[in-house]
């Protein structure tokens, strides 16, 4: 018992643990761009020290594409200050007097477009006088608790800050592909400099946000370019025939969807695991049995499979599709579509070819028949693969029974 109370006694006289000091963030700017196709945007971290006057928090460099619900303002090292509303600035300039005259053309120009389709009210916008307003980068914010220099921590979302990407695809071999990626950033002209971190993806997208490159940019207008490291990626070359068109036919019902075909048969490079951020893409291709080809592939040609990403190269001028396609038993609520396709080759060695067929949105799909073999059914796409001999033709056909 004397034991017991002695250590109960010692224990009483221990001081306190203190808390752990969390660090002051250094002054500076960090921004971290998020891209997922045609949506992005860029959160901006900035630690600068602010003056507060008379109630009143003035912040310049505030990017134009900020939303200000989206500004918070933290106050650090231990200051009192608090702030409140936040309202943005305009300014208001004088046209140059040949873009004063565009204006007012370009508002003409609506003015008789709108007569002419029979508006009663041709004039819901005044005409332009000669000048534009602008947003401001500078913030104004009401603020009380401090005054003079305050530490903070301005944190926004901007949609006009993001990045652009070049990509540079070499492959030696039948199997492997390395990618290097350039990316682009205009920056603003605030002065100093920024930290950068690029992601592929945004979060809580499908799939979890990337990281692609990271390093620092000067703050000056210019446009600055940061490189990714090199990545080797499983690759592969097919050929692809995909005859069917369906432009101008939204119902996957109509017995006409995807009723004209085209011949083509396009050789895709298929990059496995690896998606590429919306840019150019020049590929250098050194193949056996293939010529040496540079190609340019435009961002908007390639396609974004489960696995990763197909770019499309050219077309295969030694090979030739033709697809038919029959409906069989339309009533609106279920049809049957009938294939025959054939595949024909004047090249002087064997070609592989893919035959990919998008399948129809239904409730239930159903392989009827496959000659001589059937196609795999996958989530949007029925495909065979065919071996054409040299001066050869491979044909088959196959049906599948649609229920919407």
């Amino acid at each position: 018992m004397r034991l017991a109370a002695a250590l109960v006694a010692l224990a009483a006289c221990h001081p306190p643990s203190r808390p752990e000091t969390i660090a002051t963030p250094a002054p500076g700017i960090t921004m971290s761009f998020y891209r997922a196709g045609a949506r992005s945007y860029t959160v901006v971290d900035d630690r600068r020290t602010v003056e507060v006057r008379g109630g009143m928090l003035l912040l310049d460099h505030i990017d134009p594409g900020a939303a200000l619900p989206s500004l918070v303002i933290e106050p650090l090292g231990g200051s009192t200050l608090v702030v409140g509303q936040c309202d943005r600035d305009h300014e208001t300039h004088t046209l140059a007097p040949d873009d004063a005259l565009a204006k007012f053309g370009q508002w003409q120009e609506r003015r008789r477009q709108r007569i002419a389709d029979g508006d009663p009210d041709p004039d819901p916008d005044p005409a332009p006088d000669g000048t534009v307003d602008v947003v401001s980068p500078v913030v104004r914010c009401n603020a009380s608790g401090a005054q003079g220099p305050q530490l903070v921590r301005i944190l926004y979302v901007s949609s006009g800050l993001t990045y652009s990407a070049q990509h540079a695809v070499t492959m030696t071999g039948a199997d492997r592909a390395t990618i290097a990626t350039r990316f682009a950033i205009a920056s603003p002209s605030w002065g100093g400099r920024a930290e950068v971190v690029l992601f592929e993806g945004v979060p809580g997208g499908d799939k979890p946000a990337l990281e692609l490159a990271r390093g620092s940019l000067a703050l000056d207008g210019s446009t600055s370019v940061l490189g990714a490291p090199p990545r080797e990626t499983p690759a592969r070359v097919r050929r692809v025939y995909d005859g069917a068109t369906r432009t101008g036919v939204g119902d996957a019902s109509d017995p006409t969807w995807g009723r004209d075909s085209v011949q083509a048969v396009w050789v895709w490079l298929e990059l496995e695991g690896a998606t590429l951020s919306p840019g150019p893409t020049h590929a250098h291709l050194e193949l056996p049995g293939e010529t040496i080809r540079d190609i340019d592939v435009p961002s908007a040609g390639r396609q974004h499979t489960r696995t990763g990403t197909r770019l499309p190269l050219w077309i295969d001028d030694q090979l030739r599709g033709l697809r038919t396609r029959a409906v069989v038993g339309s009533d609106g609520a279920s049809l049957t579509d009938r294939f025959m396709v054939s595949i024909s080759s004047t090249a002087a060695e064997p070609r592989e070819v893919w035959i990919e067929e998008k399948l129809r949105p239904a409730k239930r799909r159903t392989l009827k028949a496959g000659w001589p073999t059937k196609p795999l059914l996958g989530a949007d796409t029925a495909r065979t693969k065919v071996l054409v001999k040299p001066g050869g033709v491979e044909r088959l056909g196959y049906s599948i029974e649609y229920v919407f």
